[in-house]
């Protein structure tokens, strides 16, 4: 009797694992990518809640985004609302679900003197200390003094200016995981960096899809054919090796384009080498946080994954602090340079939906990966660890 393929998404989770462990032990010369079921399952998304996301540091944000005290913005991780704050002392990232009746006690981004819940005005330090609790005289044993909000455990990578947050209270520093990266950017002084024209993306897909197209230039010259390859066409681009933190896919620039053409506009970085002037590389912090670095601005996005096929992106340009301090000047070049931007998002956005509706096949089989994909490997190298470690 004829064996009839079953479709990803219901395959047994043992069976998505096993396949996932079994693409390992290879070099890139051999290698391919995940099996299709990793980007489709309920199942092995939840694992990867638990195994992955929660086990690791997760980038959240730039110091520059909340430089005063009272700077405030709130985010939703795998279903824990959390605020990240300024206090008088450091900043933290504390559980916003009110300790009465569990309504958030804070939305969006802002400003404040204190968090004060919109049920029953509880009100709250920004340490997250309970600071008053009206009519609860009555509640015998109440102590207001022993309530406090939970800090979830932050880190910022000093020399990067990025916020991590993790729910693991046994991993390492990620500081020194970074160190390395953190000395290559050294001259780009992104701790002092400014983050400035925020964006926000969703896409209908998951979230390994998003970041393996955004760590790959092998791509530049069939979706990106008037974008990306003019100035940085596939043939130049390169990979090396993976950290265990992070890896780097380069997009040189073609040999004949002035220095000037490479940016928008906008002053460089002063201190910066005259090789470092014609970069272009593309950062993966894994799992979920992202650098694209030019001579002008880094762009750092941070993912949220939603589910097996949905995720949102959450981006700021950082620049030199002289340059934030010109808003026309940003208006002016990140208004024509966004443009561009739409345009080849657009491009990325078509390219990663077809993948996710071709990883729903049940026909479709892991496929082999060019020495130019070198970032997909090292994903799924690093998502292999992470499965094995815990």
């Amino acid at each position: 009797m004829e064996v009839q393929p079953i479709s990803p998404a219901k395959l047994d989770l043992d069976a998505i694992v096993g396949q996932v462990m079994a693409g390992g032990n290879k070099t890139l010369e051999y290698a391919e990518t995940l099996p299709p079921a990793a980007y489709v399952s309920q199942a092995f998304y939840q694992l990867e809640v638990e195994k992955v996301f929660k086990q690791d540091w997760i980038g959240v944000g730039h110091v520059s985004q909340i430089p005063n005290v009272g700077d405030y913005f709130c985010l939703e991780m795998f279903g824990e609302p959390i605020v990240v704050v300024r206090g008088p002392d450091r900043i933290r990232a504390l559980s916003r679900v009110c300790l009465h009746r569990w309504a958030p006690i804070v939305e969006g981004k802002g400003n404040a003197r204190i968090f004060s819940c919109p049920f029953h005005k509880w009100g709250y330090a920004l340490d997250g200390q309970l600071l008053g609790a009206p009519f609860m005289d009555q509640a015998d044993g109440f102590a207001p003094k022993e309530c406090r909000l939970p800090e979830i455990r932050s880190e910022i990578v000093a020399p990067l200016g990025i916020i991590f947050i993790t729910f693991s209270d046994r991993i390492g520093s990620i500081s020194e995981r970074l160190g390395e990266l953190s000395a290559r950017l050294a001259n780009w002084h992104l701790d002092t960096a400014v983050a400035v024209w925020p964006s926000q993306l969703e896409g209908k897909f998951n979230w390994k899809i998003q970041l393996e197209t955004g760590q790959e230039c092998y791509h530049h010259f069939a979706a990106h054919p008037t974008t990306f390859e003019v100035n940085y066409p596939t043939r130049l681009s390169w990979c090396e090796p993976s950290r265990a933190a992070w890896s780097i896919c380069h997009s040189p620039p073609r040999p004949e384009l002035a220095d000037e053409e490479l940016t928008i506009g906008l002053p460089i970085f002063p201190e910066l080498e005259p090789e470092e002037r014609r970069v272009f590389d593309l950062y993966h912090l894994f799992p979920l946080t992202r650098l694209a670095v030019y001579s002008d601005r880094v762009r750092l996005s941070t993912l949220t994954p939603l589910g097996p096929t949905q995720m949102r992106i959450n981006s700021v340009m950082l620049v030199r602090p002289e340059t934030a301090a010109q808003p026309a000047l940003i208006q002016e070049k990140f208004a024509e340079f966004q443009q561009f931007l739409n345009k080849a998002a657009q491009e990325d956005n078509d390219i990663d939906v077809m993948q996710q509706v071709g990883a729903g096949s049940m026909l479709t089989r892991p496929g082999r990966l060019s020495h130019l994909e070198a970032g997909v490997w090292h994903l799924a190298e690093y998502l292999r660890a992470k499965l094995a470690a815990n």
